[in-house]
């Protein structure tokens, strides 16, 4: 069934008086469709939030109640089918009805689970014993806002059902999305119909950017074959602060129970400012090894100075964040926001003064002396694959290329100041912030503007991550090992 099949057939059950919905003609990988589901698929949670390391969440049709989740067992005779119920998890009133066209339900995996499975949709249903190579991506949506009209109805412009088809392909064992799932935060102009129709804009006077509809076209479909192949850690981004599109993150995809209504607005209309805790999980690897993956939220933040409020929240996070990296064998740094990368100079003014192509400048001051237990830092925000190596930091691999239009082309290099120095080589840190020694400048950096996505592999010494394009195609290979990354 094409795609506009499926979207008419939810469209009817869902979006009643959101008006005319067009969608791409192309066929797209998603599942076989049902007007009793939309999406399923299997959260990484920590075993704190259930022992299984999985939660399930299922999304359905406004109209519907929750439905049971089929679960396989073992037996006496091979496989004993039992059905456990799931929760609804709702949406606060204050969103009013920008999500009532929608069912979001939920229950942790047993332990003892074989199979999983929710209204004939199958989803993992076991975090992977030996993994063997992790699929990893970020900012994918499509992105319709102010002048910026991205062909959401080609292929080629909005590659992200592409980009699941390939990690889909690749067979990895897990899946880590690195934040900015929602890019479709006004309405589809009518000049541009061609291009985007069909996408309506957020409610009028909703303090907040997205809706059932904008979630559903930018996520839930076309990501819906690896939601029933690969357990997902999902992080939250910069497009999911409260003030965009973080009541459908905290609503479908937050790992937490209890956090549906996170981003709910204030009764005067005020959207809140929201910091989610850090969490951890760890990973089996094959060949006997243990890898920690630290969660830390970036959602919110500064790119070009240093904000002493976001700073102050976010260096407790890291804080945690260290704590946990210290106790594992090996550590993973994953959050939305870069530590050390570079945006183009060619965005800065000219003569540049006072700016710095140092992006996310709050998170390298607030992380500032903790991360010397990570051994590789994932970031996306960036519209591009970008792997720099800063001098005492982990190397870092910044994955913002699933979909999201992609940065200018041109003018990535190596300044001859670090990530804490503006343009003339002053430092970024206002008084009465206490002054910090600065941090060296990148000893090496690749730049990549191409869609994608990347999958990493171990290896005896280290990993292997290889950087593929939108049709699975490797463009660059790279390797971490001892807290650098190096490509090829």
């Amino acid at each position: 069934m094409k795609r506009t099949s499926l979207i008419a057939a939810l469209t009817l059950a869902m979006i009643a008086g959101a008006g005319a919905v067009s969608m791409p003609s192309q066929a797209a990988p998603v599942p076989t469709p049902s007007l009793n589901i939309i999406a399923a698929y299997s959260l990484v949670v920590p075993r704190s939030v259930s022992e299984s390391g999985l939660v399930v969440r299922a999304v359905l049709p406004g109209g519907l109640g929750c439905p049971r989740m089929d679960v396989g067992v073992p037996a006496k005779s091979g496989v004993k089918q039992v059905k456990r119920p799931m929760q609804e998890r709702k949406a606060a009133t204050t969103t009013n009805n920008a999500f009532a066209t929608l069912r979001v339900c939920e229950a942790k995996v047993p332990v003892r689970a074989l199979t999983v499975s929710v209204a004939g949709r199958t989803v993992p249903a076991k975090m992977p014993r030996n993994i063997d190579s992790i699929a990893i991506f970020g900012d994918s949506g499509c992105r319709i806002k102010g002048s910026t009209i991205q062909a959401c109805n080609d292929p080629a412009a909005w590659p992200l059902p592409r980009v699941v088809r390939s990690i889909v392909r690749d067979k990895t064992d897990i899946a880590i999305f690195l934040g900015d799932y929602f890019y479709r935060e006004e309405a589809c102009p009518q000049s541009a119909n061609p291009l985007c129709g069909g996408s309506p804009g957020p409610l009028p006077g909703a303090p907040f950017t997205d809706s059932a509809w904008g979630w559903v076209a930018d996520v839930l479909l076309p990501m819906g074959l690896l939601f029933q192949t690969r357990p997902l850690v999902a992080l939250r981004g910069n497009h999911e602060e409260c003030s965009r599109g973080g009541n459908g993150y905290y609503l479908m995809f937050d790992p937490s129970f209890g956090t549906a209504q996170n981003c709910a607005p204030s009764a005067a209309g005020v959207a809140p400012v929201v910091y989610s805790p850090t969490t951890a999980v760890d990973l089996s690897i094959a060949g006997g090894r243990s890898l920690r993956l630290v969660n830390v939220d970036s959602a919110n933040g500064n790119d070009t100075a240093i904000d002493d409020t976001i700073a102050a929240n976010q260096r407790l996070l890291f804080q945690q964040a260290a704590t946990f990296a210290k106790g594992a064998d090996e550590a993973w740094l994953m959050t939305h926001r870069p530590i050390a990368a570079l945006v183009s100079t060619e965005l800065l003014p000219v003569p540049p003064g006072e700016a710095t192509p140092w992006s996310s400048v709050t998170q390298a001051y607030a992380s500032y002396g903790l991360l010397g237990d990570f051994d590789l830092s994932l970031t996306s925000h960036i519209h591009l694959a970008q792997a720099i190596q800063v001098p005492g930091l982990p190397g870092e691999l910044v994955l913002g290329n699933a979909g999201a239009n992609l940065e200018v082309p041109t003018g990535y290099a190596i300044p001859p100041y670090g990530p804490l120095q503006n343009a003339s080589g002053q430092s970024l840190i206002p008084p009465p912030l206490p002054p910090l020694p600065p941090i060296p400048t990148a000893s090496s950096l690749e730049t990549w503007v191409e869609f994608g996505y990347a999958v990493a592999k171990p290896t005896s010494d280290g990993w292997q991550i290889d950087l593929k394009d939108d049709e699975g195609v490797t463009f660059s290979t790279c390797g971490a090992v001892d807290r650098e990354i190096a490509c090829k």
